[in-house]
């Protein structure tokens, strides 16, 4: 039994990141309205979670999905370990439109060839809220 423990402490020890793992860990709104529209600013934070800084010539961004459809993009500057970036992404809608029927999907990218130092793990690339 004890050695099972061991095993499986091991196995998930081993399976941890252990390079940059950049990852979108919060997505907040706030709305004014004026004129029959809503204007929403969605801050958004991106960390590297990983034990190793980015390589200073790691290219990424994030793509803003606004219901399916790409509406726009932020650059990310490489990140340190623990380092946290933050970016304002601004989505205006008509003031009729229901609370919640608006979903923005975000989405972090590595460009250029996949690296696993880069981003050693996909958890946190993705991020949705609805508006």
């Amino acid at each position: 039994m004890i050695t099972t423990l061991a095993l499986a402490a091991a196995l998930n020890q081993s399976n941890a990141c252990q390079g940059a793992q950049p990852a979108i860990t919060n997505v907040t709104s706030t709305s004014t309205e004026s004129d029959g529209v809503t204007h929403f600013t969605l801050t958004a934070i991106v960390a590297n979670l990983g034990p190793m800084d980015q390589s200073g010539n790691d290219l990424q961004s994030v793509d803003i999905i606004l219901d399916g459809a790409k509406n726009g993009e932020k650059g990310i500057p490489p990140l340190r370990s623990g380092q946290l970036y933050s970016f304002v992404y601004n989505v205006d809608r008509n003031a009729d439109a229901a609370q919640g029927s608006t979903r923005v999907r975000l989405h972090l990218v590595q460009h250029g060839p996949p690296v696993a130092v880069q981003n050693c793990a996909s958890d946190g690339d993705r991020y949705e809220i609805k508006l």
